[in-house]
């Protein structure tokens, strides 16, 4: 049962961030892009310090570690996805998202050295295949803002397996706020590096833009998945964060208009497909075998 509700806020969370594509394309139009992430991410640490200060104890050296390698990979996540999103439409920057899904296995490989099984080979081909179909680069070149959004894939990919490892181990508030607070100060010095306070504009448009992404998007996924990822694998994990994909494309079809060629339609589906068959592959085969043995069980029995 504690499985299944973790599940379910898995999925729950999904549908949020599904969401913040179409919010945050938006939002950068009154925004510059650092800007944008350090308010968000300092307006979540804000809120969740002051509702869970009670509740951060536990602080050492390795956690705090823990945290920052945490931090560093959800900052690259976010500033790769969100800068993208200048460049390139939202379902593209969905679509794209989604491929750190099949680098998962990659990631475990490289971390715990799990092996990577030929479904996830198999699943690189047919992503690799649809990518090429949905960005078109042999007529329109690459779109910088797909190649960046590229980075995020990799980094959430990488975020997905260390917090698997250091949310059994460490205190969750700790891990969070940490997060949040590198995230934050990261944020703000590329912005000062990098962009001109002259293109912030406060309005209801951004506003309600980081309100939605500060809060839902941020504060309470984040804690969610910290607090429920551990109750089920990271594969698993990843599978159920898939539906963000499907959901943002709607989202943004809905709402920014965004449009397909039948070939880039065509790249999204083998995207997906390539994905689910990567993730899905080893629980068909043990459920096909697990029914094999029970059939010849049962005759043998008979």
């Amino acid at each position: 049962m504690k499985k299944l509700k973790a599940e379910l806020i898995l999925v729950f969370i999904a549908a949020i961030w599904a969401g913040t594509f179409v919010i945050i394309k938006i939002t950068l139009t009154e925004l510059p892009p650092f800007y944008f992430i350090a308010f968000r991410f300092s307006t979540a640490a804000i809120i969740f310090y002051l509702l869970v200060f009670n509740k951060l104890s536990g602080w050492s050296k390795d956690a705090l570690k823990a945290g920052l390698i945490l931090g560093t990979l959800l900052f690259a996540g976010f500033a790769s996805q969100t800068s993208g999103l200048l460049y390139t439409t939202a379902s593209n920057s969905a679509l794209i998202t989604g491929v750190n899904l099949l680098i998962v296995p990659f990631a475990q490989y490289f971390i715990i050295k799990r092996k990577v099984g030929f479904e996830n080979w198999t699943g690189v081909i047919v992503v690799l295949l649809g990518l090429y179909l949905l960005t078109n680069p042999a007529v329109k070149g690459i779109n910088k803002g797909d190649l960046i959004t590229l980075i995020c894939a990799f980094a959430w990919a990488f975020y997905i397996i260390y917090l698997d490892v250091f949310s059994r181990k460490y205190n969750l508030y700790v891990l969070v706020l940490t997060q949040f607070v590198l995230v934050s100060v990261l944020s703000f010095l590329f912005a000062v590096l990098f962009e001109s306070t002259g293109e912030i504009h406060f309005n209801t448009t951004s506003i309600l833009g980081l309100l939605y992404t500060a809060i839902p998007a941020t504060l309470l996924a984040t804690f969610l998945g910290n607090k429920w990822q551990k109750e089920t694998t990271p594969i698993r994990a990843a599978l159920l964060i898939t539906f963000e994909q499907p959901a943002a494309v709607i989202f943004a079809i809905i709402f920014l208009k965004d449009s397909f060629s039948m070939l880039q339609l065509i790249g999204g589906v083998l995207m997906i497909t390539g994905i689910l068959f990567s993730e899905t592959f080893e629980y068909i085969k043990k459920a096909y075998f697990k029914r094999e043995k029970n059939g010849t069980a049962e005759e043998l029995n008979g």
